[in-house]
């Protein structure tokens, strides 16, 4: 896998073009899959039991953001 060239796109055989966009590819789909784990993580938090649906606003905001940027990520290398 190449992570960074100082090599120019147009001077690359195709060979190493495929593996350029391979590692990119990877790369999004790793960030994305560490992203829905925090979320997955965040969302799993103990609860307390006498409140068993309540999320403090801290904790809320959070999730939102999270969404929000795995939904950025999906959209713009979608």
């Amino acid at each position: 896998m190449i992570i960074q060239s100082s090599k120019k796109l147009s001077k690359c055989s195709k060979q190493e073009l495929l593996l350029i966009i391979q590692a990119e590819v990877e790369n999004r789909q790793k960030l994305i899959n560490l992203i829905d784990k925090e979320y997955d993580n965040w969302n799993k938090n103990i609860e307390d039991a006498r409140f068993p649906n309540y999320q403090s606003s801290e904790r809320k905001a959070f999730l939102d953001g999270i969404e929000a940027a795995t939904n950025i990520v999906k959209n713009f290398w979608g």
